[in-house]
C-alpha cells in the first residue's frame, strides 16, 4: 500500500487577487506562510518519506515549511508544475473577458484539447502528471509520499484516483491552499487498485 498526500501550496497575492496564476513564480504572501506552518503542525504526525514538490517558488516554500517538521528527502519534479495558462497570466477574470473577449467567451480554459496562446491544454497536463503518478505507483521504495503542487494538478490527481469523474465534478473539485488530500495505492494480487480517502 501506498499512502499519497497531495498538498496545494499556501495562498500568494495572485490568489488573493484572484488573478490567474499557471506558471507565474511568485512566493507565499504572510497569510500563505502562515497556512503553510499550520500544515506542517498538522501533518508533523504523519509518516512522510519523501516530498514530491513542483519547482516554483510558493510550492517549495510550502515544501520547506513542512519538511522542518519531517526532515525527509525533497524531489523537485517538473511533472508536478502547475498548468501554464499562456497569455491569462497575471490577469483577473474580468481583464482576461476585456482583453480576450473571443477566448473568454469560448471559456478555452475549460477546453480540453485547447488553451489560451502559450499555454498548455488540460490533456498536456495530464499527461505529465499521470506519468509522475505511474511511477510513483511502479516503485517500491517509499509507502508514504507527499506531493506539494497546485490547484489546477489537484484537479488532475483527483482525476487519476477517480477515473470515472464527469466532467462537471472534474472542474468543481477544488483543493484550497494550504489544504491536503490522502489518496492510497492499494496492492491486489492482480495490480494496484486505486482508492482516494478524506483527509
Amino acid at each position: 500500500m501506498i499512502n499519497i498526500y497531495v498538498v496545494r501550496h499556501g495562498e500568494t497575492d495572485f490568489n488573493k487577487n484572484g488573478q490567474y496564476l499557471g506558471q507565474t513564480d511568485t512566493s507565499l504572501n504572510s497569510t500563505g506562510i502562515a497556512q503553510a506552518q499550520e500544515l506542517a503542525e498538522n501533518t508533523r504526525n504523519l509518516s512522510v518519506d519523501i516530498i514530491y514538490c513542483s519547482p516554483l517558488k510558493r510550492a517549495i516554500e510550502t515544501t520547506e515549511i513542512i519538511n522542518s517538521k519531517h526532515n525527509c528527502r525533497i524531489i523537485t519534479d517538473q511533472r508536478f508544475i502547475e498548468r501554464s495558462i499562456g497569455v491569462y497570466e497575471g490577469l483577473t477574470k474580468e481583464e482576461a473577458r476585456n482583453k480576450y473577449p473571443v477566448l473568454y467567451e469560448r471559456n478555452i480554459t475549460r477546453i480540453f484539447n485547447e488553451a489560451p496562446p502559450n499555454g498548455e491544454t488540460i490533456e498536456d497536463v495530464k499527461k505529465r502528471v499521470f506519468l509522475g503518478l505511474d511511477e510513483i505507483k511502479s516503485q517500491s521504495k517509499f509507502s508514504d509520499i507527499m506531493i506539494v503542487s497546485h490547484g489546477f494538478v489537484a484537479k488532475v490527481i483527483n482525476k487519476y484516483f477517480n477515473t470515472q469523474i464527469t466532467e462537471s465534478e472534474f472542474f468543481d473539485f477544488c483543493l484550497t491552499n494550504g489544504e491536503v488530500k490522502k489518496y492510497t495505492f492499494i496492492s491486489s494480487p492482480n495490480n494496484l487498485a486505486l482508492k482516494s480517502l478524506k483527509p
